[in-house]
């Protein structure tokens, strides 16, 4: 091989797949803007071997890593280089052929094929907080590759990535939301049995009465804003809610005496769907804030008929026998269960309810 006169060099790792070389390198962040040809939005899409950047997608990225800063973690970037490169190991025994420094020519183009949204975000992050600019992210690079080899890496790298389903992002996530809803559930005997922490579409075979997310996104609603500073003391406060709540609920009950699967609720009844969670949580933050007596009120719940075919909730949360999950949906089906436990509705829900009987009546 010869030798490259002018270039990047990186202490690096030499591996094999396929048959092939490869290389993995921890890079500095402030050297990312350095080395990869970013652009290829003007290429057309049968000449180049990544989707064009979302930027939409960058600021949510950049939060992450500033919000983050003591905790923040990122998988590899991978590249392809497109012109000379040379791996120099420090020895020649076995181990020591694989350690070595990568040295890629100046006049190569470094192409980014899995990574180009943290590779923005990062760049971003960098100019609000310099501090970044001596961590590291592991770099792959692939060598010598064709456009064609470069496609078929970038198809391989991301047709096989499945997205974490929501529930066990939440259930591993350390934000305060997360905290709040996955400590009332696992500290529960009951909520344990009803609640999925994995999953958030659940199959009618599901004996889980409900997702995770379904529950972190009712808990928001009940809570109203949870952070940092009052996630704790919020902890026993949704707790005790859900737990009345699920008291009040004979077929709950029943679904954590394993006598009857979620899925089977699912099927005929609107309080094993999220929207109606979402409407509980919306109860239970009146309740809260305006019943002394909301223990007491809540027990009416166990007079409430859930069935699908009660035509109470017709066009609040089923239209024409289906659940409909939105947040009008949810706030509907939160007047009606106020109605009929007995609760007072506020001047705006009272506005909402008249608005939504006029348009029913309109048909």
């Amino acid at each position: 091989m010869q030798s490259i006169i002018s270039g990047t060099s990186f202490p690096a790792i030499k591996g094999i797949q396929a048959n092939a070389e490869y290389y993995t390198v921890m890079c500095p962040l402030k050297r990312l803007s350095k080395i990869f040809t970013t652009d290829q939005s003007q290429f057309s899409v049968d000449k180049r071997a990544q989707r064009l950047i979302n930027e939409a997608r960058i600021p949510d990225i950049t939060n992450y890593i500033l919000e983050q800063r003591e905790k923040y973690v990122f998988s590899s970037i991978t590249a392809c280089i497109d012109g000379s490169c040379e791996f120099i190991s420090i020895g020649q025994s076995k181990h020591e052929q694989r350690i070595g420094t990568l040295i890629i020519d100046e006049d190569a183009e470094i192409y980014i094929t899995d990574g180009q949204h943290r590779n923005a975000a990062i760049l971003e992050a960098l100019k609000e907080d310099p501090s970044l600019a001596d961590e590291t992210i592991s770099v792959v690079f692939f060598a010598n590759k064709t456009l064609d080899e470069r496609q078929r890496i970038f198809k391989d790298l991301n047709y096989y990535s499945v997205k974490t389903d929501g529930s066990l992002s939440i259930t591993y996530d350390d934000k305060p939301d997360a905290i709040v809803s996955k400590t009332i559930i696992l500290n529960s005997p009951r909520l344990t049995k009803l609640v999925h922490m994995e999953s958030s579409n659940l199959g009618p075979r599901s004996k889980k009465l409900i997702s995770h997310s379904a529950v972190n996104r009712a808990t928001k609603l009940l809570c109203g804003t949870i952070n940092y500073e009052n996630h704790k003391k919020l902890i026993p406060i949704a707790a005790n809610y859900w737990e009345q709540v699920v008291k009040n609920i004979p077929a709950w009950l029943l679904v954590c005496q394993d006598e009857i699967s979620g899925g089977e609720l699912r099927d005929e009844s609107i309080h094993a769907h999220s929207v109606t969670f979402q409407a509980l949580g919306i109860v239970g933050r009146y309740l809260l804030e305006n019943d002394k007596n909301w223990k007491k009120t809540l027990k009416e719940l166990k007079k409430v008929d859930w069935s699908r075919k009660n035509k109470n909730w017709d066009g609040r949360c089923v239209i024409n026998g289906s659940m409909h999950n939105n947040p009008k949906a949810a706030q509907l089906t939160a007047i009606k269960i106020k109605l009929l436990i007995g609760s007072q509705l506020t001047d705006k829900e009272v506005l909402t309810e008249k608005t939504f009987i006029e348009a029913k009546n309109e048909f």
